[in-house]
């Protein structure tokens, strides 16, 4: 018998540039834009320390009403902000607001989260998280308080975890300029009545 033998046709190819450009392009953009969204959805935790608890008694105790809280926590906030790039804000009405943005695909986005404040056994407060406002967009609160807890400049004596949804006032490793301590003894934002109690430094 005879054998036929037959000859494979190779057609060349053309290497299209542009084709892999727009793949790589395309394939940077989807990379970053998972990464992004992993990276802010993993919980976020403050680590919260033990610190000794002011006991005796009061030097003095303070009302105030939210109005001079706000006036406060924006001046307090505006000097601990000055050379930071990401600026929040954090205001109380029925509720406490913290308010800020943060960016999502590559647009800013303004939310205003609202907490109920807490007050402890040792004078910090707890702000547990109620509510999100972001317009139509829905973006889960942990989502938010992930990425805060991540880009905002937070001092030493707030913590923050996304995974609980609360915010710590730790008010037992706060002290003023001249050494004096805080601890909150009642807070009723309905009723404008936010009560402190003012300890002297230690000895």
């Amino acid at each position: 018998m005879q054998r036929s033998t037959r000859k494979d046709s190779k057609t060349p190819r053309h290497f299209n540039g542009w084709r892999l450009a727009t793949l790589i392009l395309l394939g940077l953009i989807l990379g970053s834009g998972i990464w992004f969204a992993v990276k802010v959805a993993t919980p976020y935790e403050t680590p919260v320390t033990t610190t000794k608890v002011t006991t005796g008694d009061p030097a003095l105790s303070v009302r105030l009403t939210k109005r001079q809280v706000n006036r406060i926590v924006t001046y307090y906030l505006n000097d601990f902000q000055k050379d930071s790039k990401v600026k929040y804000t954090l205001t109380v009405a029925d509720q406490a607001v913290l308010g800020g943005d943060f960016k999502f695909f590559g647009a800013t986005i303004h939310f205003e989260l609202t907490f109920d404040p807490l007050v402890q056994a040792n004078g910090d407060v707890v702000l547990k998280a109620r509510s999100l406002n972001v317009g139509s967009l829905p973006v889960p609160i942990s989502y938010v308080m992930s990425y805060a807890g991540r880009t905002f400049k937070l001092p030493d004596w707030v913590s923050l975890n996304s995974k609980k949804q609360t915010i710590v006032l730790e008010l037992s490793k706060f002290s003023m300029s001249n050494g004096m301590k805080l601890k909150a003894t009642k807070i009723d934002l309905p009723n404008d009545e936010i009560d402190l109690a003012v300890f002297l430094p230690t000895k």
